[in-house]
């Protein structure tokens, strides 16, 4: 399937009741939700579907992004994104994340929408991505109406050890939710080669297994790869989209649709609608009151590698558990701290220097790789700067750096009581899982797009990935991506607000269900 050409060559000559740009987190799970309520849906994937062989049998399932990609910051433009290569982790935002929240450094803002409208679409999404998971030693666990749909992932013997020295010196320890197609008759073998890595068995439930395939299944979904968005159409007056005008093997396309829904995260989606300003829209679409670009958040991140062994670890699956009891408050500290997790076994060592790499391998493989992760805060002034249609620059959130300090304290004091030894080096923090830049909310001057992720006075122009959330919290934000593209998807086919944007035009093709 990956190679075969009708992909490519689909039909860009006739109208679609909705277009979708981007097949990653947020496009693939819409495409799927309009496809199941009976819209003629076209993907549009500036890529190509990603196929690597394993190779022979006794090499690993996985292959390091570095491996596949050539390095961590190639541009993954690819049929399923970045959730090619993540690591899986799906976490509903707590409901603290949803209300203002004061931090050490600001404000973390409030959402449109409470966490308990998005709670049927977080279940759903749980399902159609086979999430493994309980809430037991997470008091930030938010209320669900029904259990997780799978079981916590089985820890390794090694990994065992640690969570129980850990609980017994006073550390509680929660399951990681995982998405991965593990138990019985599923694809996944537990190997140490997923974390970061592609997985050539299709045992990740990213965005193209377990939702590209699914929805192109349906019949009502088509994908054109290879394909460029270059300006998303407005009628006259600029108060609808009209369609989308595309490139694919230098020849320009205009495909009329009454719904497009721009899903090509961070800069992409703000980088389309700026470039697809008019008169009416001087300075971009949805940029009236120039909130556009602005309000970029994410998650501040450090690394923390406790020694577990004196002998070399084998390859294993490490990644089944996270501390998340500091995650609203830790002692004498009055602000919000965040989660520690345990992350998959990498061969990080290979992204360094000649000279310190046999060191930093030496520390890699007699150690677990863990990472502390609070919150990166937006303000007006944090975002993407233009100059013309072009990108011209950034600037970071706000990092609360005395939590992240805090943060760093309480879990290598976590480790060595347990009985592990810690390095965690004191050096600026990351910025992972990046947000913000078209966030959605109540006020036009704020936000960008309205609480249903549609653009403030553009009727049928949506955007739904990473750039629509206001806030990032501390935990992995792909399932609220998946559960606000579910709801979004909901509210064109008008099943959701009962305010329809296209209407289906023919019956639902298949249930919401987890692939194999």
């Amino acid at each position: 399937m990956h190679q075969d050409d009708t992909w490519r060559d689909t039909d860009l000559t006739r109208p679609y009741d909705a277009v979708v740009i981007g097949s990653g987190a947020g496009g693939a799970p819409l495409a799927l939700r309009l496809g199941q309520r009976g819209l003629r849906v076209l993907v549009v994937e500036q890529g190509d579907f990603l196929k690597v062989e394993r190779g022979a049998a006794d090499t690993p399932p996985g292959k390091f992004i570095t491996q596949v990609m050539g390095s961590r910051e190639a541009p993954l433009s690819v049929v399923g994104g970045r959730t090619k290569f993540y690591g899986a982790a799906l976490y509903r935002m707590r409901e603290s994340d949803f209300r203002e929240t004061v931090h050490e450094a600001g404000i973390s803002p409030a959402w449109p929408i409470t966490y308990a409208e998005l709670e049927p679409y977080y279940e759903q999404a749980e399902r159609l991505y086979r999430v493994h998971g309980a809430p037991d030693g997470d008091p930030s666990e938010p209320p669900r109406a029904n259990p997780y749909p799978f079981p916590p992932l089985p820890h390794g013997p090694v990994v065992a050890d640690v969570v129980r020295r850990l609980e017994r010196t006073g550390t509680r320890t929660a399951a990681i939710p995982n998405g991965l197609d593990h138990g019985p008759g599923g694809k996944c073998v537990l190997c140490a080669s997923c974390d970061a890595h592609y997985c050539t068995l299709d045992a990740k439930m990213d965005a193209e297994t377990a939702s590209m395939r699914p929805a192109l299944a349906t019949g009502n979904v088509h994908l054109a790869t290879q394909t460029e968005a270059l300006r998303v159409l407005t009628d006259r007056e600029g108060g609808r989209t009209t369609g989308v005008l595309l490139r694919r093997r230098g020849v320009e396309h205009v495909v009329q649709a009454e719904v497009v829904a721009v899903c090509g995260g961070l800069p992409g989606s703000a980088m389309l609608l700026r470039q697809s300003r008019t008169e009416r829209h001087p300075e971009g679409l949805g940029n009236a009151q120039g909130a556009l670009g602005r309000y970029l958040a994410g998650h501040s991140v450090g690394m923390i590698f406790p020694f577990v062994s004196w002998k070399t670890l084998p390859p294993i699956y490490t990644k089944t558990f996270a501390i998340n009891a500091f995650y609203d408050g830790a002692p004498d500290w009055p602000y919000p701290t965040g989660v520690v997790q345990i992350a998959g076994q990498m061969p990080f060592w290979e992204e360094t220097s000649r000279l310190i790499r046999p060191v930093v391998r030496l520390i890699g493989t007699h150690s677990f790789m863990c990472f502390y992760m609070t919150e990166a805060l937006p303000t007006r002034e944090t975002g993407l700067t233009f100059a013309g249609d072009t990108l011209a620059g950034r600037v970071d959130p706000v990092h609360n750096l005395q939590t992240l300090a805090r943060l760093r304290g309480l879990a290598v004091a976590a480790f060595r009581r347990a009985g592990y030894p810690s390095l965690a080096r004191k050096r600026a923090p990351y910025l992972w899982h990046e947000v913000g830049t078209v966030r959605f909310g109540a006020d036009p001057g704020t936000s960008v797009l309205d609480p249903d992720c549609q653009v403030h006075g553009i009727r049928g122009l949506y955007v739904v990935d990473a750039s629509t959330l206001p806030s990032a919290g501390a935990v992995n934000t792909a399932l609220t991506i998946i559960a606000l593209a579910l709801r979004a998807g909901d509210h064109i086919a008008g099943q959701g607000t009962g305010r329809s944007t296209a209407a289906p035009r023919r019956e639902p093709a298949g249930m919401l269900q987890a692939p194999r």
